[in-house]
């Protein structure tokens, strides 16, 4: 599996923000990896609906990824962004993309690739409002 560090670089009591930094090791593509547990925050936030989206920046060097929330059943989609093509997304306008799960999702935020070959790169913030 690729090599991700994710890094708080906020975390108060209504908003949170990490930064991920994903390298490509040749092992293959990142599936469900989990970059927001809401059950990590101190304290712990309950399982659903406890994040909004409200700001997302990524730069992906030769691979595609999606977002998506954790639910036991079938993973709820949020987001696809396409990799070589940098962007900068403002969800805040209309309240941030929240979890569409039933009941028993889980809240965390996980990551999925396509393409992530050797040598591959990326980098991510993700800026959430906790609820």
């Amino acid at each position: 599996m690729a090599q991700v560090t994710i890094t708080t670089i906020h975390d108060g009591p209504r908003n949170a923000v990490v930064h991920v930094s994903i390298f490509a090791d040749g092992s293959g593509e990142l599936t469900d990896q989990v970059l927001i547990d809401p059950a990590a925050f101190d304290p712990p936030l309950p399982a659903q609906p406890a994040l909004r989206i409200v700001k997302l920046w990524y730069d992906f060097t030769g691979f595609d990824a999606w977002l998506e929330y954790d639910y036991l059943l079938s993973d709820t989609p949020v987001w696809s962004m396409s990799g070589s093509q940098p962007g900068y997304l403002d969800f805040e306008c209309f309240g941030g993309l929240t979890d569409r799960s039933a009941s028993d999702g889980t809240g965390k935020i996980q990551i999925n690739t396509r393409g992530l070959d050797n040598g591959d790169f990326g980098t991510m913030v993700l800026a959430v409002k906790k609820s």
